[in-house]
């Protein structure tokens, strides 16, 4: 049994905020640990979560020469992924051409979902890509696992986008969004 001075000691401010600090920073370490194991390093190691399928399919897979702009394509939706599951409006806006129809629309679009919605899980396969100059043609498949805010059961949802891109300033863009029929 402990001494009533050890659990007075532990009760007071420096002991209870280094433990919190302990905690913030296990977080913290815990969080760089789960955002270094990328998709593409886990699903090539066999790690990872079994529902994901390889957000890079191999019908994505470009000749050498087109490699480095199918990598910048792949880099685009991949940015998509990461703003949507860490709601950064700032980063998924910046996915969208200055040629997108209604970009204000979307980015209102967009919040109000983030505000309904908690992304748990979200992957995409690029299915094909036609790159024709500063323009490209993507069909891309997103797997999408949500909890309502509100509370409720997860819900997984999937939904094929037909794509198309133009170049600015050497990065992809999105410049039209089509449901696939």
């Amino acid at each position: 049994m402990a001494s009533p001075g050890i659990i007075r000691n532990l009760l007071q401010p420096l002991p209870l905020m280094l433990v919190g600090l302990m905690i913030i920073f296990m977080g913290i370490g815990g969080y760089l640990f789960w955002e270094g194991r990328s998709p593409s390093s886990s699903a090539s190691s066999g790690e990872g979560t079994v529902s994901r399928p390889n957000p890079i399919s191999s019908q994505s897979r470009a000749p050498a020469a087109g490699s480095e702009e199918a990598e910048k394509i792949r880099g685009l939706f991949e940015n998509i992924r990461q703003a949507n599951l860490k709601k950064n409006i700032g980063l998924f806006m910046s996915c969208y051409s200055r040629d997108f129809q209604d970009k204000k629309a979307k980015r209102l679009a967009t919040l109000e979902a983030w505000e309904s919605f908690n992304y748990l899980d979200l992957s995409y396969d690029l299915k094909k890509q036609t790159i024709t100059g500063d323009m490209a043609d993507v069909s891309v498949e997103w797997l999408i696992r949500t909890s309502p805010k509100a509370g409720g059961q997860p819900q997984d949802n999937r939904t094929v986008l037909n794509v198309t891109l133009s170049r600015e300033e050497g990065n992809w863009k999105i410049r039209e969004i089509r449901s696939s029929s």
